[in-house]
């Protein structure tokens, strides 16, 4: 008799659920905290006295100080991935590709 060949479909949880990376990307971080207490220092005492404190440039300060909204979450960093390019291929050409690959 031949063998019976089952199947069995394994769901691997670090590929499958989005929950743990979301709740990672909400931490509060080490950088976070240093560049509130930056902010908190600038507003106290003004963005040259910090610059020097901090032994960071005011470039960098003002940077974050732009962002920074009153929230700690405001200064964590954000993604440098970009959101389109005008060279993109268009839904009916990468049809058109898929199809002359299937053939």
């Amino acid at each position: 008799m031949k063998d019976e060949e089952k199947s069995v479909i394994v769901e691997l949880p670090h590929l499958t659920s989005r929950k743990e990376t979301s709740s990672l990307m909400n931490s509060i971080t080490q950088d976070m905290k240093y560049r509130q207490s930056l902010m908190k220092y600038v507003e106290k005492y003004g963005v040259s006295r910090a610059s020097r404190k901090y032994n960071k440039s005011r470039s960098y300060i003002y940077f974050w100080k732009k962002r920074y909204d009153g929230t700690v979450e405001s200064l964590g960093c954000q993604s440098r991935r970009p959101h389109s390019h005008p060279n993109q291929h268009t839904k009916e050409e990468l049809d058109l590709i898929g199809r002359m690959r299937r053939r």
